[in-house]
């Protein structure tokens, strides 16, 4: 029998596991919605992991819970590596969780199958699933399957209505604020347009796009320097190309939550390359800093953006860099209120606290 992780608990308390996607290397992972709920969990007395892909075996315990590192950076690249979900089994049977929450497109069908053989009820958030997914039998295993608005129209035919519900994704609304713009942190760049673009460095991250763009930028004479948040394969690749011109990279890894939002709260504009949910939190998360989206090609959940809070471009650096010269037009403090008003209805806390209840009245 595998060593568990120790976690002393009561009748009441619960822990809750959650794992989150092995499929693609996340821009900002765990993201801040994710922490909302650990954060939520644990002020209802429920103790929280999150089981995470990284490079090395490790186990990190955070202000929302516990980060369990998987090794899976290489292998999750390569699509159907079968021994990922048995790796994530593994992780699981040391933590021996009460609850179980799955958002992984590689490992579902196991994770679900481990969640019924061990009697552990289990949530599959089914944002970023693969085509088809409502008509997988292993939908079954599962007690509620969480949709975003925009997948409700792919009702799973397996499951009944009530196991369906309905969460959009959230943000934290007190780490990111306007009030972490660092003027300290802008001067250090010394150029008037500062731009960040967080994706994974992949090739569905798209982070080429923003450096072309800003290549636009600077041929047009303008003083520009982009930050790029992120992690992932193509990162020296995307360096070379990034050679002569402003383009400085970070690691997701290495930034906490406020200095991530610091980052977005600094930036004047943040060009949202990555698509689906990882595209969407990152626009949360930049415009709950005050720092409008420039929400680029087609693949994105669709946000109701207040004036002048974001705007849609089309996935070429010339459009890209014509609708960032358009924002510039608006004044600063008009375009910053506009973009966390956006922000304002995605709170994750309220979400959290729902999901809160809801794992409680599962048996």
């Amino acid at each position: 029998m595998p060593e568990r992780l120790p976690y002393p608990r009561d009748n009441e308390q619960m822990h809750i596991a959650h794992v989150t996607s092995f499929y693609s290397v996340s821009a900002l992972s765990p993201s801040s919605a994710v922490r909302a709920r650990g954060i939520a969990y644990r002020a209802a007395g429920h103790e929280f992991s999150v089981i995470v892909p990284g490079s090395v075996s490790s186990v990190t315990w955070t202000e929302f819970g516990t980060v369990i590192s998987v090794p899976a950076h290489s292998a999750a690249l390569r699509r159907g590596f079968v021994p990922i979900p048995f790796a994530i089994r593994r992780a699981l049977e040391r933590l021996a969780p009460d609850r179980l929450e799955v958002a992984d497109r590689l490992s579902f069908r196991q994770l679900g199958n481990w969640a019924r053989d061990n009697q552990v009820p289990a949530l599959l958030f089914a944002d970023g699933m693969a085509a088809g997914w409502a008509s997988d039998p292993a939908l079954t295993n599962f007690e509620r399957i969480i949709c975003g608005p925009q997948n409700t129209a792919h009702s799973p035919e397996q499951v009944s209505v009530e196991t369906l519900m309905t969460i959009r994704a959230g943000v934290d609304l007190e780490i990111f604020t306007p009030l972490r713009h660092n003027a300290a942190l802008r001067d250090t760049s010394g150029a008037d347009l500062i731009l960040v673009c967080a994706a994974p460095l992949t090739a569905s991250g798209s982070v080429s796009l923003a450096i072309e763009s800003v290549r636009t930028l600077t041929a047009e004479n303008h003083d520009v320097h982009l930050v790029v948040i992120g992690d992932g394969p193509l990162r020296h690749r995307l360096e070379r190309s990034a050679q002569g011109i402003p383009v400085q990279f970070l690691s997701a890894a290495d930034l906490s939550l406020a200095e991530r939002s610091e980052v977005f709260a600094t930036a004047d504009f943040a060009l949202v390359t990555a698509s689906g949910i990882v595209g969407h939190e990152v626009a949360l998360e930049a415009l709950a800093s005050g720092t409008p989206a420039v929400m680029i090609g087609s693949d994105h959940h669709h946000i109701d953006f207040c004036a002048g809070g974001g705007i849609n471009s089309q996935a070429d650096p010339e459009h890209i860099a014509a609708a960032v010269t358009a924002f510039q037009s608006e004044p600063v403090e008009v375009r910053r209120r506009a973009a966390r008003d956006t922000a304002l209805p995605f709170d994750a806390m309220p979400l959290a606290r729902a999901m809160v209840e809801l794992h409680e009245s599962l048996s």
